[in-house]
């Protein structure tokens, strides 16, 4: 399995991210929001008077169910909308 380096940009460090189920409305459901795209997270981080970017490297499982959007189509814009009301595909 390949590695890659991802961010998180915060109001504090965290050291070891944790996904915490339960029901929200965020964009796109629950779960730990990284990046590969350094300067995102920088800008993320700058929300905050003392604004992080945490840095880690992660390795890819392959067993994982990853649903990916490489453009904002309308089946992007569908799952944010199910996101946002509690109720992802």
């Amino acid at each position: 399995m390949g590695k890659m380096t991802v961010y998180h940009g915060s109001y504090t460090t965290v050291e070891m991210p944790k996904i915490i189920k339960n029901k929200n409305t965020k964009d796109f459901g629950t779960g730990f929001y990284c990046t590969i795209i350094r300067e995102q997270a920088e800008r993320w981080a700058k929300r905050y008077d003392n604004g992080m970017v945490n840095t880690y490297t992660v390795r890819l499982n392959t067993n994982l169910k990853i649903l990916e959007f490489k453009d904002m189509t309308e089946e992007w814009l569908d799952f944010i909308i199910s996101c946002r009301h509690g109720t992802p595909p």
